[in-house]
């Protein structure tokens, strides 16, 4: 396992609390003494990618915290034993719930071990300047990452750059509007990590890359041309960061060959943080295990321990929105599969994910090494035509290519030329609902179009007044979800 996923330094210590802005004092009293050493602002910034997991974690029987934010696209019927999850699947999830929860306090957690060694990692004397700047780079991306995470899911919420002296002292915070958020705190701090951050490209251990910080700088942009901030300008920025990427020719899709499918790809840890996988959560077996693999694993395959799981599957009408030529579909088992064989035995089920299975977890489970991805190719491609065709009145040539590479990998043909930006735009969201479902990506465009796609009636709709498999039907207001109510508890502000 990568050094930087595993260790439990002393700065994870420094700044973990119970409730955000509700640290314990003793907590800041050794700052002094730690941050001394080269070593030290590494494993400074190790800490802040700790962060990133426990929403993608199974603490219990089928429950993951970051399957609240699929159940809201309609592509799924939920099959989790676990209550909370069918909460979210019935739209009958409340401010008490614990996934919104998980989230909350791993964003702030995160952000606070940020401001902590952004604070401090320059007063540290360091061989190479660079090298000071890069990790600066990395801090700051991840905080922009997190506070990213955070306005969509909660919407508005408080800004906090610098890291906490003396709770007593910096007293509680108030709500900041998403706008000032992205431009106080997110995009400068992507600005700043994509000139700084030395590496171009992963280094296949899960730390971010100068690439990655664009890659999300585009989609921040696109973020903000749409709901709440609503700034048309930022269309054109995302047009231009996300060509920036296609133009440094750093990544490429995965296409398939004579030793595997560009499926198989996806599913290997092999190619975690490689080719399409501009960033990836990074796990390791049995180190670091993953267990979002078992979680959509069907129920009728046993593991050797007996224990069954299956989270979520494809609900029918999401299943037959694709194309009958399209690999990706149910008709060519590309991101789903019905059948599978474990130690010579045949297991039929209703149509799984295949997209995330990891075939040595059969072997080994309950536990996989198998990264999550976080930021691929394949949307910063469709960012880029969507944000060209919006920002420009039209599509170019780099966006039809940009689509078309995506609908030939998946056996498609080229779309028409000549497509007015409305027709445009339909392809492109399309395209984006059937490539990139289970990532947790169809969340943030349902957050800033406001629309869904309705696969009965093959055309995107308001998401209010969307009805969801389970017969649910999204009220206006349902999203942002709310604050945790322990936390607004603590915080009167939050309310």
């Amino acid at each position: 396992m990568k050094k930087y996923l595993i260790i439990i330094t002393v700065l994870s210590t420094l700044v973990s609390c119970k409730k955000f802005l509700q640290e314990d004092p003793k907590s800041f009293q050794t700052t002094s003494n730690f941050y001394k050493t080269e070593g030290d602002a590494q494993s400074a910034v190790n800490a802040i990618y700790s962060y990133l997991y426990p929403p993608y974690a199974k603490t219990g029987f089928d429950d993951l915290p970051s399957a609240m934010l699929e159940m809201i696209t309609g592509q799924w019927n939920n099959v989790s034993q676990w209550p909370e999850t069918g909460f979210y699947y019935t739209l009958t999830n409340s401010s008490g719930s614990s996934y919104t929860l998980k989230w909350w306090s791993s964003c702030y957690e995160g952000i606070e071990t940020a401001n902590l060694a952004i604070n401090k990692i320059p007063d540290i004397n360091f061989a190479d300047t660079t090298e000071k700047n890069s990790l600066l780079g990395e801090a700051r991306f991840l905080r922009a990452y997190y506070y990213y995470m955070l306005v969509n899911i909660f919407g508005d919420v408080p800004l906090k750059l610098k890291y906490t002296v003396s709770p007593s002292k910096d007293g509680l915070i108030g709500k900041t509007p998403v706008k000032d958020i992205y431009n106080t705190a997110i995009v400068p701090d992507l600005l700043f990590a994509e000139n700084n951050i030395k590496r171009a490209t992963p280094d296949g251990n899960g730390r971010v890359s100068s690439g990655a910080a664009k890659t999300l700088l585009a989609k921040v942009y696109l973020s903000m041309a749409g709901n709440p901030v609503n700034d048309p300008a930022t269309m054109a920025l995302a047009r231009d960061k996300a060509l920036q990427v296609i133009n440094s020719q750093t990544f490429s899709l995965f296409q398939s060959d004579a030793n595997s499918t560009w499926f198989d790809k996806l599913n290997s840890s092999a190619y975690d943080n490689k080719e399409e996988q501009i960033w990836d959560l990074n796990y390791n077996y049995p180190n670091l295990p993953s267990y979002l693999n078992i979680y959509f694993l069907p129920k009728e395959v046993s593991f050797t321990t007996s224990i069954q799981f299956g989270g979520f599957y494809p609900d029918s009408n999401y299943l037959n929105s694709f194309n009958a030529s399209d690999l990706r579909g149910r008709h060519n088992m590309g991101f789903f599969y019905n059948s599978f064989k474990v130690n010579g035995q045949t297991y039929n089920f209703p149509w799984a994910i295949y997209k995330f299975f990891d075939k040595g977890v059969l072997a080994t489970a309950p536990g996989s090494g198998k990264g999550f991805p976080l930021l691929r190719y394949a949307d910063l491609l469709l960012t880029y035509a969507e944000a060209q065709s919006e920002a420009d009145g039209a599509p170019n040539s780099i966006s039809y290519k940009a689509v078309n590479d995506i609908r030939a990998r998946a056996g498609l043909p080229p779309i028409a030329t000549g497509l007015s930006k409305e027709a445009f735009r339909e392809e492109v969201w399309k395209q984006r609902y059937w490539e990139l479902g289970a990532e947790n990506k169809t969340y943030f465009d349902i957050v800033r179009t406001q629309q869904v796609y309705d696969s009965k009636q093959d055309k995107f709709v308001p998401i209010v007044g969307f009805t969801l498999p389970s017969g649910a039907v999204v009220k206006q207001g349902y999203l942002p979800f709310p604050i945790p109510l322990s936390e607004v508890q603590i915080n009167p502000l939050l309310k």
